[in-house]
């Protein structure tokens, strides 16, 4: 049985940011994560070729921006650091057959070593476990201590004073169900009558957008000059140049977003099936593509459609919380500095500096 002050469940960026700050105000922290590493959908995929070098395809997040002061000073602090860069200032816009390349100024931020190399650098020094699969939360009375334990599909358990989800919201409720097994009600009974009911409730209007991703490694680049292209397409909604996130040399690669739509009537497909589907889009757009490997990934909880209010959700009372990019901390829409701030606003509502 492992103990902690605090114990998130989820490292994905929001948990990591979260847990930081947590552990810098002295409390114990534990994380765990169903992945076999940090950082949640920023993540990045290695290939290694059998005649080359390992290639990167970042085909969860795409980049990351930084409006906010905290989190410009983490994004510029790695370009000074080398672990993150400045990727591009615009994207590229393509419809029928047509480029533009619009230059709006505003740095989208990329790590040259992968998007999931800002989930590691929040990692350090933290207590993460990753291959843990949570599967039921338990509410331990006055007799067991006051707080939380935790089960894993692995067999194990942990017990928190404090309890942090950072998963998404249709994950989180089915946790949250477990706490009052059968039940009609989504919300548990233990949550009626506190904030946490009302935020459980508001968590369960939260809807996602999926999204089918692939990434294709070339023996030779594709004839362009933009890094990141946004087409106007029923099938591809996003195509980016990996390797010109990568340092000089690097193989070239593309990463293929679907879109909504078509993620969606595609959604049960298997990666084999869709793969095909997915770069004969990319050859409609680009023309012939000389791909030496690929494969595809579907993210069924992608981008969120409908977020929640407010910057995070967390209980005093019953010492419980949540996070993520699914949260509303500023104006400018779900995107990774989304996750970022919500476990920021978290740990200062936790930690009592609000």
């Amino acid at each position: 049985m492992t103990q902690a002050d605090v114990l998130v469940v989820g490292a994905g960026l929001g948990g990591l940011a979260f847990a930081q700050d947590a552990a810098r105000a002295g409390l114990r922290v534990a994380l765990l994560d169903k992945a076999r590493g940090v950082s949640g959908r920023a993540a990045t995929r290695r290939v290694t070729l059998p005649d080359g070098p390992e290639v990167r395809l970042d085909h969860g997040a795409r980049f990351f921006t930084a409006r906010s002061d905290r989190a410009r000073t983490l994004a510029e602090g790695g370009v000074r650091d080398g672990w993150n860069a400045v990727w591009t200032r615009g994207v590229a816009r393509w419809q029928a057959g047509q480029v533009t390349l619009p230059d709006d100024g505003h740095p989208r931020y990329a790590p040259p070593a992968g998007m999931s190399a800002l989930g590691r650098t929040l990692a350090r020094g933290l207590d993460v476990k990753t291959g843990v699969t949570v599967t039921s939360l338990e509410r331990l009375d006055a007799a067991q201590g006051v707080g939380w334990r935790v089960h894993s599909r692995e067999g194990q358990s942990w017990d928190a004073a404090r309890l942090i989800l950072n998963v998404p919201a249709p994950q989180l409720l089915a946790l949250l169900t477990t706490l009052d097994p059968g039940s009609p009600d989504p919300v548990p009974a233990i949550l009626r009558g506190h904030d946490s009911g009302e935020a459980a409730r508001q968590a369960g209007l939260v809807t996602y957008d999926p999204c089918w991703a692939a990434g294709v490694i070339l023996h030779q680049d594709v004839p362009a000059d933009w890094r990141a292209l946004r087409p106007d397409h029923p099938v591809l909604e996003w195509i980016a140049r990996e390797h010109t996130k990568r340092p000089d040399g690097a193989p070239p690669a593309l990463t293929l977003h679907a879109t909504p739509a078509w993620t969606r009537a595609n959604l049960e497909r298997t990666p084999e099936q869709v793969l095909p589907d997915l770069l004969a889009a990319a050859q409609d757009i680009l023309g012939p593509l000389d791909a030496a490997q690929a494969f595809a990934h579907r993210w069924r909880y992608s981008i969120p459609a409908v977020t929640a209010p407010g910057p995070c959700h967390w209980d005093a009372d019953l010492n419980l919380g949540w996070c993520g990019d699914w949260f509303t901390p500023d104006p400018h829409g779900p995107r990774v500095e989304s996750a970022l701030l919500s476990g920021w606003a978290l740990a200062r509502r936790v930690t009592g500096t609000d």
